[in-house]
């Protein structure tokens, strides 16, 4: 085989190589940018509500986005495939000191009702 065309293979195999390896970490970055499934559970206490059936729990779609934890919450569940970030004011801007300054999905805590959460 002529030198130029053992250059041309060898380009066209380095170029092919070069495209598949930057298409990975494209993939795994879209991966990671998608939005986490399932739902944070909030316990209102019992009291804060007034029902013979119970108290009905609340349900939140995970987001980045601050929420308030409703009045008289108690508890809250992280059925979601995001970690909850905590803080002790109503908009997320003083977080919870260590080591409850987040849960892992899957798990639970108890909470204040004057806090904030949001996923991250």
């Amino acid at each position: 085989m002529p030198i130029p065309s053992r250059l041309a293979t060898c380009a066209t195999a380095i170029t092919a190589a070069l495209l598949a390896a930057s298409a990975a970490p494209a993939a795994k970055a879209q991966e990671r940018a998608a939005p986490p499934d399932g739902k944070i559970i909030v316990f209102v206490s019992e009291g804060a509500q007034i029902s013979w059936a119970g108290t009905r729990l609340k349900e939140y779609p995970p987001s980045p986005n601050c929420q308030s934890f409703p009045p008289g919450a108690h508890v809250a569940v992280n059925d979601s495939t995001a970690r909850l970030l905590f803080y002790s004011d109503p908009f997320c801007a003083v977080p919870v000191p260590p080591p409850f300054t987040f849960i892992a999905p899957g798990y639970g805590a108890h909470v204040s009702p004057t806090g904030s959460f949001r996923t991250g």
